[in-house]
């Protein structure tokens, strides 16, 4: 038996746990807190401990203490509040001690335990929630979504092809079509492809519902539970979730101001089997660093070396503001022996609505992500499909994409200028020359989990650097989504991220045990 107390200011729940119960302990830990509502020891608006305090206390993984708080907020008992903790709602304390589920139910029969019914699988970490909880609120300012600017859509535009599409004859885009998507689109994708100097057949394009879709694809295709799958550190959040989903084992390459480090990669494949590499090699989501040519090279050497498939994820390759493209894996690579599998798309260039990806691959996986895909969803939009064939056939994505370069330049200009002038002694960081994103390093000893609860309370919103990392690293970081703001937006959020930033710092010059903070100007 153990029992949990805390302090700091936080309620003392008197939980006991029986280890030799059949009742799970997360459900023990839940109705503990129903009970000590209902007995009136929790009052509305009372925090509860953090999950890890509690964890702690009661001798238990914090995942369990997650579990519990998440079955009570479902029944509506307790609200969960980036930066301010978990709180029992108000009015709660006339419910009985079973909750509300068996009032819905009129206490006829045994409710079902879902969460006990679900398969086992890795749960992501409960502060991406809260962080897209936060960023949804009307009055923040998000640094969180990599998004298109809404004004730059071409609306208009595709208004008009979707009512040509719809016309006499456009029943047949309402049907089904092939898994590995719609022909005349396949075909304008690898004519655009080869234009960028990236020759590839249609029948080794394969369409998908956005590249997330790809991704989730590309891992039943080529994951079974205890694969290793190399990523960089660190990468894009989305990949990990799909990647640990799959019950693949994630390794990370060090990487650097010119991306990952080809030479750990090849230590790394000598001490053990590696199924997939995973690269964002041009404008990388979420440091925006490009690999290097000479890396690109050296990197499938050894993937062809070792034989190991390169998965390379390109969405912001042709949002480039400056400098001078870098040739893709797939066209340093492409031919017969080829290990690259080159995955993009228009959910960054034209709107993500529409949901459209596209993979090149060798047919056999071709094959069998038409496969895997026919088990989902059989296809992907074909009406979507046919109005972007045209959009690209009929040469107007050039001139878009020529609209956009300017007004995401204007706005990571904006970001800078405003980091400089606000917050430049805390704070480094190196302007990407593409993409949508600033990855911000924390000077004297700032942690972004800190920074973000005090900036939630201020209205702003980002994403800290440890969600990116497979190893815990990057605490010390965070990610700046600029695409979606205007400058006017931009400049007041870094304003409010500045005073939580000097917030934190002076919490922490005067808490006892701690060094003061010192920044260090950036030259």
């Amino acid at each position: 038996m153990s029992k949990g107390t805390t302090g700091n200011g936080n309620a003392d729940l008197g939980l006991r746990l029986d280890r030799s119960s059949r009742t799970p302990l997360y459900r023990q830990i839940e109705g503990g807190v129903r009970e000590a509502v209902a007995a009136g020891r929790l009052i509305a608006g009372a925090r509860l401990p953090p999950e890890r305090t509690l964890a702690a206390a009661l001798g238990v993984d914090r995942t369990t203490v997650v579990a519990a708080y998440r079955e009570l907020a479902a029944d509506g008992l307790v609200h969960a509040h980036v930066g301010r903790g978990t709180t029992v709602a108000a009015g709660m304390e006339r419910f009985p001690v079973q909750g509300r589920s068996d009032l819905r139910a009129g206490g006829a029969g045994r409710p079902l335990d879902w969460p006990q019914l679900f398969a086992p699988m890795v749960e992501d970490d409960p502060a991406l929630a809260d962080i897209a909880a936060l960023a949804g609120r009307e009055e923040v300012i998000s640094f969180v979504a990599g998004v298109p600017a809404a004004e730059t859509y071409p609306t208009r535009t595709f208004r008009s092809l979707l009512a040509e599409a719809l016309g006499p004859g456009g029943e047949g885009l309402l049907q089904y079509c092939p898994p590995e998507g719609y022909g005349p689109l396949r075909e304008a994708i690898a004519a655009r492809m080869a234009r960028l100097g990236m020759p590839v057949p249609p029948n080794r394009v394969f369409i998908c519902g956005g590249s997330q879709q790809g991704l989730y694809l590309l891992a039943r295709a080529f994951i079974e539970p205890g694969d290793t799958v190399a990523v960089e550190a660190p990468t894009y959040v989305g990949a990990l979730q799909v990647f640990r989903a799959a019950g693949a084992r994630l390794v990370s390459m060090p990487a650097d101001r010119e991306g990952l480090d080809p030479d750990r990669l090849g230590e790394m494949l000598e001490r053990r089997p590696i199924k997939l590499i995973y690269v964002l090699p041009t404008f990388q989501n979420p440091t925006g660093a490009t690999l290097s040519l000479e890396r690109r090279q050296r990197l499938l050497a050894i993937a062809r070396r070792h034989a190991v498939p390169v998965i390379e994820d390109d969405p912001y390759g042709e949002l480039r503001y400056e400098g001078e493209p870098v040739p893709s894996l797939l066209s340093l690579a492409d031919g017969p022996t080829s290990p690259v599998v080159y995955l993009s798309t228009f959910s960054k260039v034209l709107f993500p609505g529409f949901r459209l990806g596209w993979v090149v691959a060798a047919p056999p996986l071709i094959e069998r992500l038409a496969w895997v895909k026919a088990l989902v969803d059989l296809e992907s939009n074909p009406l979507a499909q046919w109005a972007v064939a045209e959009y690209l056939d009929r040469g107007q994505l050039d001139g878009h994409l020529a609209g956009l370069v300017p007004v995401y330049t204007a706005r990571r200009d904006a970001l800078e200028r405003a980091l400089r002038h606000e917050a430049g002694e805390m704070l480094s960081w190196r302007a990407p020359a593409g993409g949508f994103y600033l990855w911000v390093h924390l000077l004297g000893g700032l942690r972004a989990r800190e920074v973000l609860a005090e900036a939630s309370r201020l209205g702003v919103a980002f994403v800290p650097g440890d969600l990116f990392h497979v190893d815990g690293g990057g605490r010390d970081a965070l990610r700046l989504a600029f695409s979606g703001l205007p400058p006017d937006q931009i400049e007041e959020g870094v304003r409010r991220l500045a005073a939580a930033l000097t917030a934190v710092a002076e919490r922490r010059a005067v808490a006892p045990g701690r060094a003061p903070v010192r920044p260090t100007r950036i030259v």
